[in-house]
């Protein structure tokens, strides 16, 4: 018998979600013999205190788990500062976990999956997370793949599980490493065929002078060290917080279209072992290569991007001033 990894769900203030998120995860069947983390950070400005407080109220009456422990911050923590507290807590108890954050919601199978799929790869140096979510709900499936799984080079932070020995002692990312790999042509090519969009977010951050953090940091690791992630190719998870709400996703109208009903069907699953065969990219190329993301590599070529992210700073500023 497998023994269910414990799931750590993350929220800030968004009491809607948060319902929708632990409402899915009760409609598994695993729920009863798993237990549940719930991650709440203290609010970092006055008007945010009392959804806070209504967050918080909501988590002291979730049941359906076989323990249900509250994270409470006194002080907020961020979401890198909460989401490292968290999970060091519960690897001094745990060797696996299961993540999701409050804008998440997920299939019937979904904690079946990922704990079956911990086991079933726990010995794999090549794989190192499982991933709820695949782009592939943006096309047609045949009926042949519906079933199985591909892996993918990104690291996927909507709904997944991993291994504390696989990911514990992942090094710091500094900002000089991150600059001397972009000018790996390398590393550069292997960036850009899991999405356009990542070269032109790293380089934000060096124009920012900021260290990648959370999934762009693994990201990071899984192109150096060419490690992968298991994806099904049907979702076993969905964001619902691309509504403007959240305050890592802007609003989009593709991700607000997406039928929430196509989660309630139970799609069985079979895993396979890791084989480069296995390995698709195209999903996660095709959707993230947006207009836009083709537009900011046009401006990296020809040396303005930088210049972009100025006056977009300088823009931010003075609609904040206006605000004030």
């Amino acid at each position: 018998m497998i023994n269910n990894a414990p799931i750590l769900v993350m929220v800030y203030d968004r009491l809607e979600s948060l319902q929708k998120c632990i409402e899915t995860l009760q409609k598994c069947e695993e729920s009863v013999h798993s237990t549940l983390y719930v991650s709440s950070d203290q609010a970092y400005k006055t008007d945010d205190i009392l959804k806070v407080i209504a967050v918080r109220e909501y988590i002291k009456t979730i049941d359906g788990f076989k323990e249900v422990i509250p994270i409470f911050h006194n002080e907020n923590k961020g979401l890198n500062g909460a989401y490292q507290f968290a999970t060091d807590l519960i690897f001094e108890k745990y060797e696996r976990i299961v993540f999701l954050e409050d804008d998440i919601i997920v299939a019937p199978n979904f904690l079946k999956f990922m704990n079956e799929g911990l086991e079933f790869y726990k010995n794999d140096s090549k794989v190192i997370s499982i991933s709820g979510f695949s782009h592939s709900v943006f096309f047609e499936i045949e009926a042949v793949f519906k079933s199985k799984i591909y892996f993918t080079n990104r690291w996927c932070p909507w709904g997944f599980a991993t291994w504390k020995n696989k990911i514990e002692n992942i090094p710091n990312l500094t900002v000089s490493i991150l600059k001397s790999d972009l000018k790996d042509k390398n590393f550069v090519k292997k960036l850009n065929d899991i999405g356009i969009d990542l070269f032109t977010i790293f380089k934000r951050k060096l124009f920012k002078n900021e260290a990648l953090q959370l999934d762009y940091k693994l990201v990071h690791y899984m192109i150096k060290k060419d490690l992968y992630t298991v994806t099904p190719y049907t979702s076993k998870t969905f964001n619902i917080g691309n509504d403007g709400n959240g305050s890592r996703t802007k609003k989009s109208k593709k991700y607000m279209k997406f039928d929430n009903k196509q989660l309630e069907n139970a799609i069985p699953f079979q895993f396979s072992a890791f084989s480069f065969d296995k390995v698709d990219n195209n999903f996660n190329f095709v959707v993230n290569n947006t207009k836009l993301n083709q537009f900011k590599k046009i401006l990296n070529k020809i040396g303005l991007l930088q210049l972009g992210y100025s006056i977009n700073e300088t823009k931010k500023k003075w609609k904040r001033s206006i605000k004030k």
